[in-house]
């Protein structure tokens, strides 16, 4: 019987082991692909890349060749992902423009204006991009304007999982500015793993509605 529970603590022990070195690695694969592509270029199939390894990692069967998978996906979906992302690279050239400018601004109406439009274009771009990351990796044979029109307007049908989304990055954020040497670990797989399961079970629930 003691056998038994000891074999039982080991198997959870592995469990969490490899939960962790997964997350890493991932965490690691995404910041090279995203720095292999100049940032612009590789940030879309590094994530998609790297979310697919994590989605597989959530619905129990994780990869036993990360490297080899990551730099596999990341190369077939590099130009398919750059095209879907790059409403979202105007998107955050916008706000960029618009930080700057507020920056630069006076207080005043002007300047509060400025501040709700800064926070209210990040909130979306952010949802849109947890959004596109799981979409492009379900429906990669869906054309690049469909999966537009689905991304574009799904943070705003589906304001439950938006704000459950919002809700875990907060707590993350924070996690992460208390707790700074997470940061370099698992700063981009963890919130790529909780926002990927998070939009992954709404998208069920859509699929399921449509069967």
């Amino acid at each position: 019987m003691s056998d038994l529970v000891v074999d039982g603590w080991a198997g959870r022990v592995m469990v969490f082991l490899r939960v962790g070195t997964q997350l890493v690695a991932v965490n690691v694969l995404v910041v090279l692909g995203t720095l292999l592509g100049a940032v612009v270029l590789g940030a879309y199939p590094a994530l998609a890349a790297g979310g697919g390894l994590l989605a597989r990692l959530v619905g129990g069967s994780p990869s036993e060749h990360l490297w080899r998978e990551f730099w596999s996906a990341y190369r077939a979906g590099f130009r398919r992902l750059n095209l879907l992302g790059a409403p979202l690279t105007a998107g955050f050239a916008l706000l960029m423009l618009d930080a700057s400018v507020l920056a630069a601004a006076s207080p005043g109406p002007t300047k509060a204006v400025l501040t709700v439009g800064v926070v209210v274009l990040t909130t979306y771009l952010v949802l849109a991009l947890v959004t596109l990351v799981p979409v492009a990796r379900r429906y990669d044979d869906v054309p690049a304007t469909r999966t537009w029109r689905f991304v574009a307007v799904a943070p705003l049908l589906s304001p439950v999982t938006s704000l459950a989304v919002l809700a875990v990055l907060a707590v993350l954020a924070v996690t992460f500015t208390y707790v700074t040497v997470l940061l370099p670990l698992v700063g981009l797989s963890l919130p790529l793993l909780a926002s990927g399961w998070l939009v992954d079970q709404r998208l069920t629930t859509l699929d399921a509605r449509t069967a």
